[in-house]
């Protein structure tokens, strides 16, 4: 049982700790208003992050651009019908998640005609789960936050007048914090049947026998009472989160490259393309606390009484762990056109490369403990996200956005869970830029985020750490949205 809950533990980081479900892609208010678009345009110190290229083709000698964006997302679960609930779909249990803030700020200098050098901070990964302490799939997830940073110096040159090249380094740290109840319906299930009924068994079969007496018993009429008060507290509390784990860890820092080629066909085309590298994430020395229910706990320090050599709940405080989770390459195309001098349109397609993210392994770094590797099969699949924009300059004083964007889910129905409710994402997104001098704009934007089908079904198989049978598969539909609304600053020399 010590290992059972230990490994329990070491999964929920395994499944949790990185997914598609917090990639982020704010990092330009004016783009959030274009539908993320931006690979083939000139951002100035923002193209940074779009295309390190096009920082080359700035005009003024410096550019500062800030800004934060506010993510509310919003899931919806209902479990599948089934023979037990009459064919019923069960109730809707929704997320309370917090705002996420993503925040990005640029800096970029062209002390020359051709050169250009910068530097960004942006947070490209980054998201906030909340389902609450005591919902349908608590022994999954209950609480999750995560936060990457990044920190990129950037140099651009331009090769000719219409064509440049830039790169960047990616120097990228983070953390999360990720708790979940660790008793299960099918834990407490293999307790009462594993442990506590067998004993009650022996128990009345003992006393009946009409063979003990005195003290030895009264001890087992004392021992079956505690038995049965044990075995009623845990069938209440089925629907109750009576252990729950928190998790914290912090990845090293990691490093990867931003790139890019930008060439000015004409005064109206560009052409674009961007390549940002595959990153690990390592975390070193994760750390992990027990939160458990006073009457839990009596309930189970008694219970260990019966079996003085197995630990059920272990000091998950003295063990650390260490895993390596991937950030996948990604490559983007892009396509800009400019008819008149008041109309920008453009397009990206970008192609992730989540295949990196075939498995995962968690291992304990304290080998006293017993535990065995941890090995997860992920399976993620390389996606698409076709992104189109287009803006207007009504008048030097204002500038109007609009766009929308299609972004493919890497995960398979049979890997669906709800610490990663992926599904293919649709989002229409508006905004504007008001000039209240020719050296400075403020930027506004809003977009709304939905699941490209109304809902998603999906599966998430449980498997029993000792016995390596499937114990259980969680199913259910899915449905999202979110509101997403950033704010810009940006200021020209």
């Amino acid at each position: 049982m010590r290992k059972l809950f230990l490994v329990l533990a070491a999964a929920a980081i395994a499944s949790g700790a990185y997914a598609e479900g917090y990639q982020v892609n704010n990092m330009s208010a004016k783009q959030t208003g274009m539908g993320h678009v931006g690979t083939a345009m000139k951002l100035n110190s923002e193209s940074i992050y779009f295309n390190p290229a096009a920082t080359a083709f700035q005009k003024g000698k410096f550019h500062i651009s800030a800004g934060f964006t506010g993510i509310l997302s919003d899931v919806t679960y209902r479990s599948l019908p089934t023979v037990e609930n009459g064919y019923q779909s069960g109730p809707a249990e929704n997320s309370d998640n917090k705002i996420s803030t993503p925040l990005h700020v640029y800096f970029n200098y062209k002390p020359t005609e051709r050169l250009a050098v910068g530097v960004g901070f942006y947070t490209p990964d980054g998201s906030s789960m909340n389902w609450g302490s005591n919902w349908s799939g608590a022994h999954l997830i209950q609480e999750i936050n995560l936060a990457a940073y990044t920190v990129q110096p950037t140099v651009s040159f331009k090769l000719c007048d219409r064509l440049s090249i830039g790169a960047g380094l990616m120097i990228t740290w983070g953390n999360f914090d990720l708790s979940r109840s660790m008793l299960s319906k099918t834990t407490r299930l293999g307790l009462i049947n594993g442990m506590i009924d067998p004993n009650i068994t022996q128990l009345n079969a003992a006393i009946g026998s009409g063979l003990l007496s005195g003290e030895v018993l009264a001890q087992a009429q004392a021992t079956l009472q505690l038995l049965q008060q044990g075995k009623g507290y845990l069938e209440s509390t089925m629907d109750q989160s009576i252990v729950a784990a928190r998790l914290e860890g912090s990845a090293d820092v990691a490093v990867g490259v931003n790139a890019g080629i930008l060439w000015d066909i004409t005064d109206q085309w560009s052409l674009a393309m961007s390549y940002r590298s595959r990153m690990n994430m390592k975390v070193g020395r994760g750390h992990a606390a027990l939160n458990i229910a006073p009457e839990a706990a009596a309930l189970i320090q008694q219970l260990g009484q019966l079996s003085p050599d197995t630990e059920l709940i272990p000091g998950l405080d003295k063990g650390t762990f260490h895993t390596e989770l991937p950030l996948p390459t990604t490559v983007t195309w892009g396509v800009s056109f400019r008819p008149t001098k008041q109309w920008e349109f453009a397009v990206d397609l970008q192609w992730v490369g989540w295949s990196a993210y075939e498995s995962l392994n968690v291992s304990f770094n304290e080998k006293e403990l017993g535990i065995k590797d941890i090995y997860s099969v992920k399976n993620y699949s390389n996606t698409l996200a076709f992104r189109f924009g287009g803006q207007y300059r009504a008048t030097d004083f204002l500038t109007a956005r609009m766009g929308m964007y299609v972004d493919e889910s890497p995960v398979s129905s049979d890997y669906l869970n709800p610490e990663t409710p992926s599904m293919t994402k649709v989002a229409y997104t508006a905004g504007l830029s008001l000039r209240p001098t020719r050296f400075m704009s403020v930027d506004l934007a809003y977009s709304y985020v939905s699941s490209a089908d109304p809902e998603r079904t999906g599966s998430y198989p449980i498997y029993g750490y000792q016995s390596g049978q499937l114990e259980e598969v969680f199913s259910g539909n899915y449905k999202l949205h979110a509101h997403v609304f950033s704010v810009g600053v940006g200021f020209s020399f």
